[in-house]
């Protein structure tokens, strides 16, 4: 299969999402201007404005990128071997890595300042986030169809499950309530998350 050659549109889009990472990594998103990331991507300050209407918007972008280039790939196929316990358990904890990284944080805390006040916005973010394709919503719809859970609506068994984590970590990490999660606190959450949830679904 021939890959479609990239315009110059998306090829100027994707040189500013990647000057944007590597300059919030390493100067932080307060200390990058605009006018930084049109230098750094090489293309003019109108193109990013073209792309993205403000900063706090190419924020999300980079969000929603680390979130699906971070979630897609994981594959847990079921097995007999191994406990629906311990995949679930798995699943949990690599999206935990993902929301509870001081770097995805830092982006979300801007993105989230700005949108908070921009309610209507900051709902359809969430949404299209939420719509993506991840392990987890694979793994879910994979138990539905082998009967392993009791699963009637994916959704809404995927809010509950990401509510169970993201109350305890992302949340109040996000608003300065709690500090980055240590592995054994980490392991911890996971666990009592899958207990919780598959208390409700597991097929007895």
């Amino acid at each position: 299969m021939i890959e479609k050659k990239k315009n110059r549109s998306k090829l100027k889009r994707e040189a500013i999402l990647a000057a944007a990472k590597k300059a919030y990594q390493d100067d932080g998103v307060q200390n990058t201007s605009m006018d930084k990331l049109a230098s750094l991507a090489q293309v003019s300050k109108r193109t990013v404005y073209n792309h993205f209407s403000s900063k706090e918007a190419l924020v999300m972008e980079l969000l929603s990128d680390l979130w699906q280039n971070s979630m897609a790939d994981i594959d847990i196929q079921f097995s007999e071997n191994v406990s629906i316990q311990d995949q679930l358990e798995r699943l949990l904890l690599a999206e935990l890595n993902v929301i509870g990284a001081q770097s995805y944080l830092d982006l979300a805390k801007v993105a989230f300042g700005h949108f908070f006040y921009k309610p209507d916005e900051l709902q359809l973010q969430v949404e299209k986030m939420a719509e993506q394709e991840t392990a987890l919503s694979r793994w879910l719809q994979l138990m539905m169809d082998t009967k392993k859970l009791t699963i009637e609506d994916k959704h809404k068994a995927g809010v509950q499950l990401h509510s169970l984590l993201k109350g305890s970590a992302f949340w109040p990490q996000l608003v300065g309530m709690r500090a980055v999660l240590s592995s054994e606190e980490k392991e911890q959450l996971v666990t009592e998350t899958a207990d919780m949830f598959l208390s409700r679904y597991l097929k007895r």
